[in-house]
């Protein structure tokens, strides 16, 4: 360690291989800890050198009663329902939210980071931009005792970190399942960004369930959109442009895209049309107004999502759970068919 670098709370307790819970009691003489650990603790900050924040712990005693809640962007409609299972939970238990999004950059993720960072918010809700890798502006809040949760979007680079997440292997898994039992053979995947900082589960949930029914995977029946119109229209080209390898039945990662595609064949009018069946995860109410809706819908219960976020940063917050017991929650997903 260099000279002149502040000792933090991390590195104590890393040097004690204890949490900064427990560190930061013992430093504070709390009861529940036991005179053993409070005398080693102190020890070693004096041994260091160590000077605690005391605005910091002031702060942190008194509470903001505020959460933090970074995400990519509320035009999506997954994450509008999710911070309503966020905000009811938080409002439940005196909390007040400040929500700050992305737009799926990096830079702006790390802006809002640091602003939440001097608002001194008492936990920290994230969803990461698709190019997140280096979490370093997240395990800020960490190292201070605050704790954060990872929520809808897995951190792949992130093993060490507390996560909630929709279960979206088993959703795609069993939106498969579901059209394999209904005689298909050939059903394509319509995916998201090929985003390589958080885990493609959709895609594994597909794969698993053509091969535990002994369907053969084909690469051509797999095609990758990043959101926009244009870039789907070209995805959708690609997957039905194929005579002999032509799907049936479609799997998509979010149902604008699926919108877009059914949109898309019909005013080429694709022969077979009307007989292709497509499921796309979301479940949004305009399905009923479609004049050719899918046969189904991956419902992901982001309401649930939010809500078990909160629930878990409050455990945190409140130090039922030590903010070094990693936890992983997942919400089950859920076929409607219409």
């Amino acid at each position: 360690m260099k000279q002149n670098t502040p000792i933090t709370l991390k590195f104590l307790a890393e040097k004690l291989k204890m949490s900064v819970s427990t560190v930061s009691k013992a430093l504070n003489n709390y009861p529940t800890i036991n005179e053993y650990t409070k005398k080693r603790v102190q020890e070693m900050a004096k041994e260091l050198h160590f000077t605690p924040n005391k605005s910091a712990i002031n702060l942190k005693e008194r509470k903001s009663r505020i959460i933090g809640v970074i995400l990519p962007n509320l035009l999506d409609h997954f994450f509008t329902r999710s911070i309503y299972g966020v905000e009811q939970f938080a409002t439940e238990n005196g909390y007040n939210i400040i929500i700050s999004q992305t737009h799926d950059d990096l830079e702006k993720e790390i802006q809002s980071a640091n602003r939440l960072l001097k608002s001194r918010v008492d936990g920290l809700i994230v969803a990461i931009s698709k190019q997140t890798q280096n979490f370093s502006h997240f395990d800020q809040f960490e190292n201070m005792g605050t704790p954060v949760v990872y929520y809808t979007r897995n951190p792949s680079f992130n093993l060490n970190c507390h996560k909630v997440l929709g279960n979206t292997f088993q959703g795609c898994y069993e939106a498969t399942q579901f059209l394999i039992d209904r005689g298909h053979q050939k059903i394509a995947y319509l995916g998201g960004p090929k985003m390589i900082s958080f885990t493609h589960d959709r895609f594994n949930g597909y794969i698993n369930a053509l091969k535990d029914n002994d369907v053969s995977f084909s690469s051509d029946l797999v095609a990758y959109t990043d959101f926009d119109r244009e870039n789907t229209i070209t995805a959708i080209q690609s997957l039905f442009k194929s005579s002999e390898n032509t799907p049936t039945a479609l799997v998509a990662f979010k149902e604008p895209i699926l919108f877009d595609a059914i949109k898309y064949l019909k005013s080429v009018e694709y022969p077979n049309f009307d007989k292709i069946e497509c499921i796309g995860f979301g479940n949004t109410s305009l399905i009923s107004y479609l004049d050719f809706p899918p046969i189904a819908s991956v419902e992901e219960n982001p309401e649930s999502v939010g809500e078990n976020a909160m629930r878990l940063l409050l455990q945190l917050i409140n130090d039922d759970i030590e903010i070094q017991n990693y936890q992983k929650v997942m919400v089950d997903c859920k076929l409607v068919v219409h």
